[in-house]
C-alpha cells in the first residue's frame, strides 16, 4: 500500500472551480502547458503531496540544492463572469508503480471532491514517433455530450481504432467518472523524443478556449522554436555521423553537381 503525505499550507478562496492536471508524461507536454498557464496566471500554490510510490529519487537545481518527488497544488481566481476558479495539479513526477498510480488518483479525487471540483481537464502528449512541426490535437471525453465543443475546435475525437492513455491523464477521467466527475483528455502530436513545448503550445491553445482564459504565449513560443533549432542541429550531427559511417551517400556538392550536369 503507498503512502501520501499531503501538505495543505492554506485554504484556497475559491468555488465551483474546474481542476486541469499537467504531470510529467510523454513529450512532458501537459506539464509544460499547465506549468505555463500557472505562471501566467500568477495563480497561488495552495498545497504539496508526496508519496513512497513516487520515483527513489531527488532532483538538483543548477544551485545545487535537491528537489524532492512531488506533486503540487494551485489554484486561481476566476476574474471574468464566464470564468470559473482553478485547481491545478501540476509537479516533477507520477508514481512509479500501477499500484502508485491508481493511489494517487484517489487522492486527487478526494482533493478535487472536498473542494467541489466537478469538471476535470487532463493534459498530455499523444507520441508519433516522428518530429512533428504543426501537431494537431486529440481529445478524449467521459461524456458524449461533450464531444461537439472539442470538435469546433479542430479536436480530434473519433478515432479508427481503440486507442488508450496510459497514466494519471487516463485514471483522473476514468475514475473520475465513477465520482460522477466529467473529464476531458487534450493530448498534443509529439514525437515523444524530447521535451516540446510546440505539441504544449497547441494542447494549450484548446484549453484556453474550452475555459475561457488568455495568457501571453511569448514564452512559450520562444521555447517551442529553441527546441526546434536544437534538434535540427541534432538531426545534422546525426546526418554527418551517419555519411561517415557510410550508412548513407553524401550528398553532392555544387562542383560535383556542375560536373555531372
Amino acid at each position: 500500500m503507498s503512502d501520501f503525505d499531503i501538505r495543505i499550507s492554506q485554504k484556497p478562496d475559491i468555488k465551483n472551480p474546474i481542476m486541469v492536471e499537467g504531470l510529467p508524461g510523454i513529450g512532458h507536454v501537459g506539464r509544460i502547458a499547465a506549468r505555463h498557464l500557472v505562471k501566467e496566471l500568477k495563480a497561488r500554490k495552495f498545497g504539496a503531496m508526496y508519496s513512497d510510490s513516487f520515483p527513489p529519487q531527488v532532483l538538483i537545481k543548477k544551485s545545487g540544492i535537491i528537489v524532492p518527488m512531488k506533486n503540487e497544488f494551485y489554484f486561481w481566481k476566476a476574474e471574468e463572469k464566464d470564468q470559473r476558479d482553478i485547481i491545478f495539479v501540476v509537479g516533477n513526477t507520477q508514481s512509479s508503480t500501477p499500484d502508485g498510480q491508481y493511489a494517487l488518483t484517489k487522492n486527487i479525487l478526494n482533493l478535487a471532491k472536498e473542494y467541489g471540483v466537478d469538471m476535470i481537464y487532463t493534459l498530455g502528449g499523444l507520441g508519433v514517433g516522428r518530429i512533428v512541426e504543426k501537431p494537431k490535437v486529440f481529445g478524449a471525453v467521459t461524456h458524449k455530450e461533450l464531444i461537439p465543443e472539442l470538435e469546433k475546435l479542430n479536436v480530434i475525437v473519433k478515432r479508427d481504432s481503440i486507442g488508450q492513455i496510459i497514466g494519471i491523464s487516463g485514471l483522473l477521467l476514468g475514475m473520475g467518472r465513477l465520482a460522477n466527475l466529467k473529464g476531458i483528455c487534450i493530448m498534443g502530436e509529439t514525437s515523444g523524443y524530447y521535451l516540446d513545448p510546440n505539441s504544449s503550445k497547441a494542447v494549450l491553445n484548446v484549453l484556453m478556449k474550452l475555459i475561457n482564459v488568455t495568457v501571453d504565449m511569448e514564452s512559450l513560443t520562444k521555447s517551442a522554436r529553441d527546441t526546434e533549432r536544437r534538434v535540427a542541429e541534432a538531426q545534422k550531427i546525426e546526418k554527418k555521423m551517419m555519411e561517415e559511417m557510410g550508412m548513407i551517400q553524401k550528398e553532392p556538392t555544387d562542383d560535383v553537381m556542375r560536373y555531372i550536369g
